[in-house]
């Protein structure tokens, strides 16, 4: 399934849910955001799963363990920053009773 139509699908399917569109503006839904931020974490998970068992090698050098961790750094990095920037996973950051303080 190509990019534009798996976006088309969840940001779709994403509209159902009150979770998400209770946080939409105007300016924003949050169905979009949340699409595009899942789409991106799915990547990045896919990156990581890839690169964790390299570090199971017998002939794995140090050199080649520091750039493993350091790609796996930076997908961390990039899941965190979708995770941030919707605010459907504010509660993970300001508990259960979160406002809208990004």
């Amino acid at each position: 399934m190509e990019y534009i139509e798996k976006m088309k699908i969840l940001t779709h399917n994403l509209e159902k849910c009150e979770r998400v569109t209770k946080h939409s503006t105007i300016d924003e839904k949050q169905s979009n955001i949340l699409a595009n931020s899942l789409m991106d974490i799915e990547e990045s998970l896919q990156t990581i799963n890839i690169n964790i068992p390299k570090l199971y090698s017998k002939n794995i050098n140090a050199e080649e363990i520091d750039d493993i961790i350091l790609d796996i750094g930076e997908e961390f990095r990039h899941i965190l920053y979708h995770i941030k920037d919707t605010k459907v996973f504010e509660y993970l950051f300001y508990g259960n009773d979160a406002k809208n303080s990004w």
